[in-house]
């Protein structure tokens, strides 16, 4: 079973070893360290589970003969993010998917398990904010067509029940050296550099690919995908959009299409575009809607079926009036119009109840789950669910 060391809210240490032995070892090396926190899993899927919670960690230390084939999940929910702060201890070899960390100095091998071994081995990787300059254009471009952009699910769950009702696909770009880099340090360069549909396109097809088939209907999950608006306005996009959901298998009542933040010149130009997509069967969202949100109201006349309120807003509202009264009067409007209001960076108990006391439906943060890898989405809501069941 997975276990706590205790309930303080410093980064924890997680630990997966199918060993007893082995984990009171660790527990007697991290006593030594003051406010250490340690989790520990014997089993993969534990782990897994442990890290989809949106539990904070500094560190994992790792038995890799534990990991039955999820060691790329593992480290692509922590470690390979090069903005997680987390670093990782291997007990015993070293292994061919660490090798890229290893060189980046975010993981080590111990064999010698002498007295301090551990707090030296969490020294040796302490996280650190290293600098790395800005990747050329051209770097992005090939990494995207060189099949390195990857996809992370950010679950979405109904507040009333805790039911799990989707996931918001999230890209990411893997660089060989320094590890998956977050959409703030690759879209924006991308995007102003005209190559927005090239991205925006790419991210759909991978999700679409990753979710083929029955996936999404055997958890009763839909699938958000992003396109700004001028993706939206190229001529054929809907026929791109429907080609590849029909490769894919994936029933349109399962997608929706969220309308990501930007300037809507004419609202009523998104008109004939966003009735087709409805009379496809898609579900249609206004994505990032915040106070800095230009005449956001204009579009409620349109065909959309929800409204996504901004991160910043949501986490703002805990001590802002301006905030919370912004969400209220966006609330009251969407019910006007019929959408459904969904709260993103939903990240602690109080902002549950704040959203779900100001009358948002539905909620996506890291309380929920941190943005996933597609085979730990399985395990998340397994996990969620039995933790929420009614």
């Amino acid at each position: 079973m997975a276990g706590v060391d205790d309930d303080s809210n410093s980064p924890a240490v997680l630990l997966l070893s199918r060993d007893e032995a082995s984990m009171e070892m660790v527990r007697r090396e991290l006593a030594a360290l003051p406010g250490a926190r340690l989790l520990t899993a014997a089993a993969a899927r534990e782990a897994v589970a442990l890290l989809c919670r949106g539990e904070r960690f500094s560190h994992l230390v790792i038995h890799p003969s534990a990991t039955d084939g999820l060691l790329a999940d593992l480290i692509g929910l922590t470690v390979d993010e090069v903005e997680s702060g987390v670093s990782m201890v291997l007990l015993g070899e070293p292994c061919p998917l660490a090798q890229p960390l290893h060189a980046a100095g975010r993981a080590t091998v111990v064999r010698d398990q002498a007295p301090g071994w551990l707090p030296a081995a969490l020294a040796a990787v302490a996280p650190s904010n290293r600098p790395w300059a800005a990747l050329p254009l051209d770097d992005l471009l090939a990494a995207i067509a060189g099949d390195r952009l990857q996809m992370r699910y950010q679950p979405v769950v109904r507040l009333d029940d805790g039911a799990p009702i989707a996931l918001e696909a999230l890209a990411r770009l893997h660089h060989p050296m320094l590890g998956t880099l977050p959409p703030d340090r690759f879209v924006p360069p991308i995007e102003a550099a005209g190559h927005a549909p090239l991205l925006a396109e790419a991210v759909v097809r991978r999700a679409f690919g990753e979710w083929s088939g029955d996936a999404l209907p055997r958890l009763d999950l839909r699938l958000a995908v992003n396109l700004p608006f001028e993706v939206l306005m190229l001529p054929g996009e809907g026929d791109r959009l429907e080609l590849w959901r029909e490769q894919a298998g994936i029933d349109p009542g399962r997608i929706t299409v969220e309308l990501t933040e930007t300037p809507v010149p004419s609202p009523e130009s998104l008109r004939p575009v966003l009735e087709r997509l409805r009379e496809s069967g898609y579900r249609l969202a206004i994505d990032d809607v915040g106070p800095d949100s230009r005449d956001y109201e204009a579009l409620f006349g349109l065909p959309f079926t929800a409204i996504k309120l901004d991160k910043e807003v949501v986490q703002a509202s805990a001590a802002s009036e301006a905030a919370l009264h912004f969400i209220v009067d966006a609330i009251a409007a969407a019910r006007r119009a019929g959408l459904l209001v969904v709260a993103e960076g939903v990240e602690t108990p109080a902002d549950w109840d704040r959203m779900q006391r100001a009358g948002v439906d539905a909620a996506q943060g890291f309380l929920i789950g941190r943005p996933l890898t597609a085979v730990a989405v399985a395990i998340w809501h397994a996990d969620w669910s039995r933790r929420h069941a009614p």
